[in-house]
């Protein structure tokens, strides 16, 4: 079997667990316990990166719901005036590819948090579609692209931006 550098360093990091003392940390230490079940986008809301002047924000999208589970979603006039617009949106590159650069990605008010878990509700996630690729960043990017309100979305998704690129 022929190892890898990569594969030495994870059995050299799993052997000196013990050692390093990541075995006395709590889940509260780690930040690994999930959101309390009560939890609601309001006790995230500081995380949401600001509107910059020009641009849609995120209460204003997040403000759709489904009139009930599996219904498609009652969007309000305001946004349904959106759909076929350039828009311009502030949010955080949640990967859905294991790339540097990538042409399609979910656009999210939150931070990315787990590569498992999305970090908000459909009203608050963008499926994207870029022209040119973007470079992965944690912090805020500000997009701009052409804004489709969706419906009977397969992923259940809500909105999604097309020939999206990044506004410097």
């Amino acid at each position: 079997m022929k190892l890898t550098a990569h594969s030495l360093l994870v059995i050299l990091l799993l052997a000196l667990y013990p050692v390093a003392g990541l075995a006395e940390l709590t889940d509260d230490e780690l930040a690994t316990e999930p959101p309390p079940e009560d939890a609601t986008f309001d006790d995230y809301a500081h995380l949401v990166p600001d509107t910059p002047e020009g641009a849609i924000s995120w209460e204003l999208l997040g403000n759709v719901e489904r009139p009930e589970p599996g219904a498609d979603p009652d969007y309000p006039d305001e946004i349904k005036a959106l759909d076929g617009e350039t828009i311009r949106i502030m949010g955080f590159i949640y990967p859905m590819q294991n790339q540097e650069q990538m042409d399609e990605f979910l656009l999210t008010a939150l931070p990315p948090s787990c590569p498992f878990c999305l970090p908000a509700g459909a009203g608050y996630l963008i499926e994207t579609h870029t022209g040119k690729p973007i470079r992965f960043t944690w912090d805020p990017v500000l997009i701009e692209g052409s804004f489709e309100i969706l419906e009977d979305d397969p992923y259940g998704l809500f909105y999604r931006l097309r020939d999206a690129r990044l506004v410097e």
